[in-house]
């Protein structure tokens, strides 16, 4: 299977509540998504604001392995805009649900057929590469879903990117989703899951293994509301899980999930999946003999590989195995009685922090 990433923490992502980054910030991120090795990097969508245009600019301007896509409406004058930039894709996104018609435009199933393709065809004629995406396709009547999907090849799109706008979905409806677009269109599949019932990533891996050839994902997951798929997740279950042949660094995601953390403003919970402080932190004495016997007894993959460390807390759940093993660590020979003796005064004074070094050497 391969599978590629297009990353659009800097357009989905600054649409996270009380997120804006600066063009400096963009610049950095960009380098860092190029340096990871995502196959696509969205910029922006140019006709937001001054300073979303000005960072499209600089970053279209750079030298990247990753390939570029500017956002755009289905208007010839986004369109227009976008391809101004002068990057190999530009992204045109149009809603199709029953909602997004009657809400959005006030139009008919028709109407918004010939308005998609007119921007298509149009798009095309500038000689510019296109990834169509059916905002709401997730919500979409399935019958017309296919026809906007087969009027969007017939007018030249080179990608059709499914959007799960609101979270809707579940992993066996995404994999019946998908199957059916790649039955009915020729053109590769993109995948936009959002993560409002928490199966943005579930969904993505879903997907993939249906036949979508890249997914959408962001640094820290971050993104409208409840944000999208998380590039740590999503790259390491694919890399790990499904063996995908891909450049990805994956030792870089911490650095990343960290400085996401810094420009952002929004902390990863602690048990973040792969870059959360705990990920790979064990407590309980059952688990902890286990693990410093044999680290996949409890590890599904092992930190070293997202640059990450593994730690033993000890606290009341200890076991002897893991004091004796910290000791260790700290060049402190000790003997059997000795161990049973701090592991019972730490189990006789529960306190909610765990136990420090320096504490560990006072029971002694």
């Amino acid at each position: 299977m391969q599978i590629k990433l297009l990353d659009t923490t800097l357009r989905e992502g600054e649409q996270t509540p009380g997120v804006s980054f600066t063009v400096n910030e963009k610049i950095k991120i960009v380098k860092a998504l190029d340096d990871f090795g995502v196959d696509f990097i969205e910029l922006g969508h140019p006709a937001v604001s001054p300073d979303i245009r000005d960072a499209v600019g600089q970053i279209a301007a750079m030298e990247t392995r990753s390939e570029k896509l500017i956002h755009s409406r289905a208007t010839r004058s986004d369109i227009e805009d976008a391809i101004s930039f002068g990057v190999p894709w530009i992204g045109i996104f149009f809603g199709t649900s029953d909602l997004s018609l009657e809400h959005k435009f006030g139009i008919d199933k028709q109407s918004a057929l010939l308005r998609i393709a007119d921007a298509i065809t149009y798009a095309k004629s500038l000689g510019v590469n296109i990834r169509f995406t059916a905002e709401d396709a997730s919500r979409t009547d399935m019958a017309f879903l296919v026809d906007v999907a087969q009027i969007a090849e017939r007018s030249g799109a080179d990608r059709f990117s499914v959007a799960d706008t609101v979270g809707a979905l579940i992993p066996e409806k995404t994999t019946n989703l998908i199957s059916k677009m790649k039955n009915e269109i020729s053109i590769p599949i993109h995948f936009h899951g959002h993560n409002d019932l928490g199966l943005a990533t579930a969904n993505a891996i879903a997907a993939a293994n249906a036949g979508a050839e890249v997914v959408d994902v962001s640094i820290n997951g971050i993104g409208e509301r409840c944000g999208i798929a998380s590039l740590a997740e999503v790259s390491v279950i694919l890399k790990t899980q499904y063996n995908v042949a891909n450049d990805w660094n994956l030792s870089l995601l911490i650095q990343l999930s960290r400085m996401m953390e810094e420009k952002s403003g929004i902390s990863n919970r602690l048990n973040q999946p792969i870059v959360g402080p705990h990920a790979f932190t064990h407590k309980s004495g059952l688990h902890t003999r286990a693990v410093l016997k044999d680290p996949k007894s409890y590890e599904v993959i092992p930190p070293d590989i997202v640059n990450q460390e593994r730690k033993i807390i000890i606290d009341k759940y200890t076991g002897k195995e893991a004091v004796a093993d910290r000791l260790s660590q700290l060049n402190i020979p000790s003997t059997e009685p000795m161990v049973e003796s701090i592991t019972d005064q730490i189990k006789s004074n529960p306190k909610s922090d765990p136990i420090t070094d320096l504490e560990l050497i006072n029971f002694i």
